[in-house]
């Protein structure tokens, strides 16, 4: 197949239109697929004896191992296209899926678990820099719709798999979303010529690039201060941090029952879905560098306001909507800002390292919230996530924006 650039212009918009889908697919169901175990996870303890403890510590391996994984990525890329990796990543994660539907103990389980685990690792690196390459110009928005597809894999999965477990049971649920995810991989690998970008080049001009790309990555200040912004204002994440903290801060501090803190959870997902493409849209037009501190800014003050409120009222809707928009937006507008400051040629290592930076400081950042709330309670918990916001605004004063037209490799 011909390369994009040599396209016409009908062939080169069908390229990216089966780009686009075929990367955003991958991401909705490899978020679809994690989000669908919380409403299983009770069926399958009463079933296997499975405890709260043997869970929480499969998450955090599976978390951990998925996170130093996608360091590699970039020594991987110049062996193999992306779209090779991609294949190969969401069929393994299919077929780690699909086993889960026979798994007769825990331990079955967590080893499934754990090859799902590297399965799903290349996606976020892997799926960003290719949309990055192949969407030079409005990069911002681009990296919206991909961040919303997970979103939305993560905001379906609870109800679908509450109806389909009546249908199919929890093991027919993992046989379905398996078979599903291992259809996406054949995708990326039907479609791999299609996916193939300009850095998708023979492995004997290529087999060293990986190490000397993570060493200028790792020379270089504006990659790592990018990072940096992206672990610092992450406060983990904010979607972990919300999902683990915000619901029982409503139950038991606003004596709410579930379902009304549950409603009010669903304003800041309709903020998260609402806020990549708002600010996403922002960055293409303005300057991307002030554009994130105008949403970290937003993001500490949101919370901050969050932290200390003590009534329901019109207010708190409104700010649980912004804050939604500003915490999520973070993701997108860090990856677009690293593509605009690395060359094509760094893509895999850069976004690889921005990734391991980022995801590897989740637990340390959920670990030291629920430690501090533990201890002095919610105000302050979120007044130190508020900060963090306000800690990454500050990094980004020490970068230096390079000429558009250069590429960071200094």
């Amino acid at each position: 197949m011909q390369a994009i650039a040599q396209q016409s212009p009908i062939e080169k918009s069908s390229s990216l239109t089966a780009i686009f889908s075929i990367v955003c697919s991958a991401h909705f169901i490899n978020h679809f697929q994690s989000a669908m175990l919380g409403v299983i996870y009770p069926l399958m303890m009463k079933e296997l004896g499975m405890s709260y403890l043997a869970i929480a510590s499969l998450a955090s391996v599976y978390n951990t191992l998925g996170s130093i994984l996608q360091a590699s990525y970039g020594f991987v890329v110049p062996y193999l296209r992306r779209g090779v990796i991609l294949a190969i990543g969401n069929c393994l994660l299919g077929v780690s899926v699909f086993a889960n539907g026979f798994a007769s103990t825990f331990n079955h389980f967590f080893i499934a678990r754990l090859i799902g685990g590297i399965g799903s690792s290349p996606q976020h690196p892997v799926g960003s820099s290719m949309l990055a390459s192949h969407f030079a110009d409005g990069r911002g928005r681009i990296l919206a719709f991909h961040s919303t597809a997970g979103q939305i894999g993560g905001l379906l999965a609870p109800i679908s798999a509450a109806l389909l477990v009546r249908w199919l049971g929890w093991r027919g649920v993992f046989w379905f979303v398996g078979a599903l995810t291992i259809v996406v991989g054949l995708l990326c690998l039907v479609f791999r010529d299609t996916l193939r970008s300009a850095q998708d080049k023979p492995k004997s001009r290529l087999a060293p690039a990986g190490w000397e790309a993570y060493k200028s990555c790792l020379k270089n200040k504006n990659i790592l201060l990018v990072s940096l912004v992206f672990m610092a204002g992450a406060a983990g994440r904010g979607q972990d941090i919300n999902e683990v903290y915000i619901i029982p801060h409503f139950v038991h501090d606003f004596n709410l029952d579930l379902t009304h803190a549950a409603f009010l959870f669903s304003l800041i997902q309709i903020g998260s879905l609402l806020g990549p493409f708002v600010w996403g849209w922002i960055s293409d037009r303005f300057n991307r560098k002030l554009v994130i501190q105008a949403s970290l800014l937003m993001s500490g003050l949101c919370t901050l306001w969050l932290a200390w409120q003590q009534t329901v009222s019109a207010g708190l809707f409104i700010n649980l909507i912004i804050y939604g928009a500003a915490v999520t937006s973070r993701q997108t507008l860090t990856q677009a800002l690293l593509a605009d400051l690395v060359g094509d040629e760094l893509f895999d290592a850069a976004f690889s390292l921005y990734y391991f930076i980022g995801f590897i400081s989740i637990p340390f950042w959920t670990l030291i919230t629920g430690g501090v709330m533990t201890q002095y309670g919610f105000g302050l918990a979120f007044s130190v996530i508020s900060i963090s916001y306000l800690l990454a605004m500050s990094l980004l004063l020490l970068l230096r924006m390079p000429r558009k037209a250069e590429a960071i490799s200094q």
